[in-house]
């Protein structure tokens, strides 16, 4: 069984609290028979973060189309050959994380690099996690069911 595209996957959203803003998570519930699948038992996390511009912690609409502009761009790159895996995406008070799950860290890596070559240096950085059991993406799914 294959890992679907991220760009014909179902996606829902859930939305939430936190701290008295609003919290909005995009996530796919088709990776569910998908959870700590051997070949990807690595979470990237890239974090993007940005000045709110009113009171809610989220983008601004110009925000939010360079951002989808980067999700795009990214997901050209690594979703292809399910290289790095789209699972949830978590937007909440000044930030904007997508959760990847990685095959092969050191090739992502290349291939991130080579993707945003011609972007403008953005505001984000990148954390990757071991997560071989797919605990945040369960996490996502109890908290979103």
């Amino acid at each position: 069984m294959e890992i679907p595209s991220s760009e014909t996957a179902p996606w829902n959203l859930a939305e939430g609290d936190n701290n008295g803003l609003p919290r909005i998570i995009r996530y796919r519930p088709d990776l569910e028979p998908f959870i700590g699948i051997e070949s990807h038992p690595q979470r990237l996390v890239i974090i993007w973060e940005y000045d709110t511009e009113n009171s809610s912690g989220m983008p601004s609409d110009k925000q939010s189309d360079e951002m989808k502009a980067f999700e795009d761009v990214l997901a050209s790159a690594l979703d292809p050959n399910r290289l790095a895996v789209l699972a949830f995406i978590l937007t909440s008070n000044g930030s904007r994380e997508w959760h990847y799950y990685v095959s092969d860290i050191e090739e992502v890596g290349q291939k991130i690099n080579n993707a945003l070559s011609g972007f403008p240096k953005l505001p984000i950085h990148l954390q990757v996690e071991s997560d071989p059991e797919w605990e945040q993406i369960s996490i996502v799914y109890s908290i979103c069911s």
